[in-house]
């Protein structure tokens, strides 16, 4: 199975800096992206250290030789490293004190959609009747709505909606979040970071995924969309749509 893939990434309509950081990896088919967080620059330091240590990592693997059922080990070996460089950073000056970053990371292998996260960044995939929200969120907000204390819509506009129960570099262990499920030809995979879903609703997001056009062009349209909306973080997103088998 193959895909046509693109991603961007803005600064928004009201920061100054971009602490986001994505990459794309087609010949592995490995896509990743991180929201940097701690003062001074740090997030983008946070952001960009563990996004460089997962392209380490990946790109001395022939990933079309991993059988699928060792995907799952590879994915966490790969986030835990990332943590692992992201705390030593933070420890390593006192200007990167208190640094973390999510991180939310896709690799798509013999007709499977393999997703590993920690944070709020998301993974989003649209078929041809749904979108749906593959990851959970690492958030105090997420886990009140799952007790039934909260409410979606309450969630969203939460004082509390920015604070993670997780996230890389913030503790010497995380425990990521792991998910698979199969593709089908013309499903849409969705990755982004807090400056989209915060700003767009699911059905907003949908609509436009479901859209005619390139990833570049659905990228771009999204981001638009993010910023006519407030802007008020940072917006990076990665589409991947599936192509053939």
């Amino acid at each position: 199975m193959y895909d046509s893939v693109y991603g961007m990434t803005d600064a928004g309509m009201l920061r100054d800096g971009n602490e986001d950081a994505f990459l794309l990896l087609p010949d592995r088919q490995v896509y990743i992206v991180s929201d940097g967080m701690g003062g001074h620059n740090a997030g983008e330091i946070a952001s960009q250290t563990a996004v460089n240590k997962i392209k380490d990592y990946f790109s001395r693997l022939d990933t079309t030789k991993i059988p699928g059922d060792s995907v799952k080990e590879y994915m966490l070996n790969a986030v835990h490293q990332a943590n692992k460089e992201v705390w030593e950073k933070s420890h390593s000056a006192n200007e990167y004190s208190g640094m973390g970053c999510t991180l939310a990371m896709v690799f798509i292998g013999n007709g499977t959609l393999h997703t590993c996260h920690v944070g709020d960044s998301r993974v989003y995939l649209l078929d041809k009747a749904n979108l749906v929200q593959i990851t959970t969120d690492h958030s105090v907000v997420n886990e009140l709505v799952q007790i039934g204390q909260m409410s979606q819509d309450e969630a969203r506009h939460s004082y509390l909606k920015n604070q993670l129960t997780q996230a890389l570099g913030t503790s010497s262990v995380v425990h990521p979040g792991y998910n698979s499920c199969r593709l089908k030809k013309n499903d849409t995979v969705l990755i982004c970071t807090d400056g989209l879903w915060d700003m767009l609703t699911d059905k907003n997001i949908q609509k436009t995924l479901k859209q005619r056009g390139s990833p570049e062009s659905i990228c771009k349209q999204l981001i638009g969309k993010a910023n006519e909306a407030g802007g008020d973080d940072n917006i990076t997103v990665i589409v991947s749509r599936i192509t053939g088998e």
